[in-house]
């Protein structure tokens, strides 16, 4: 039996984070909280895991003693999906937001919102906020929202992110949190 433990060490802590990911894919999904995708989108990048300290940006991007900064910004914590769609040609991101934002429930509650220049740069939305690179674009064609709601439950925080690329790429980025605590 000694010998079986050391084994199980390494294979715990990867099968218990995959136990996480699998619970927090089949909660939405049973919830029927799924996404669903605008139709004319691609799926671009998916990503599903337990966060403690999730950054929920409140304000604009600005550098303050050089470092990049929201001007308001809250730490959360729960099961976090995150999904980057390609906007297909002949449309824009912006009107993927807007149909995103169609399908939140009445109840939800608008936290923060910005467009263009308002919301800071770009170019760190997309590498310090949401890690993915493509969603660096025209600082003046950028939009990004915060709503949070109750369903099934749970408190939700909706965070989406529009950009127009100069390729003339539209992409479209959300973040689901399901919050472990109610804010």
């Amino acid at each position: 039996m000694s010998g079986l433990l050391p084994g199980l060490r390494h294979i715990l802590p990867g099968t218990l984070a995959a136990l996480v990911l699998l619970s927090a894919n089949s909660v939405l999904c049973a919830e029927g909280l799924e996404p669903q995708p605008w139709q004319h989108s691609t799926e671009f990048s998916r990503s599903e895991a337990a966060v403690s300290e999730y950054m929920l940006g409140l304000g604009a991007l600005q550098k303050v003693g050089g470092r990049w900064r929201h001007k308001k910004s809250e730490t959360l914590g729960g099961e976090l999906l995150r999904v980057t769609w390609k906007i297909n040609e002949g449309f824009t991101a912006e009107e993927g937001f807007d149909w995103q934002r169609q399908q939140l429930p009445e109840d939800a509650v608008l936290l923060y919102e910005c467009s263009g220049r308002s919301c800071g740069s770009s170019a760190q939305w997309a590498s310090r906020v949401f890690n993915e690179r493509v969603l660096y674009g025209h600082d003046e064609r950028q939009r990004y929202g915060v709503w949070r709601y109750q369903a099934a439950g749970a408190s939700w925080t909706l965070v989406l992110y529009a950009v127009d690329r100069a390729n003339r790429r539209h992409f479209l980025h959300m973040d689901l949190l399901r919050q472990t605590a109610a804010p």
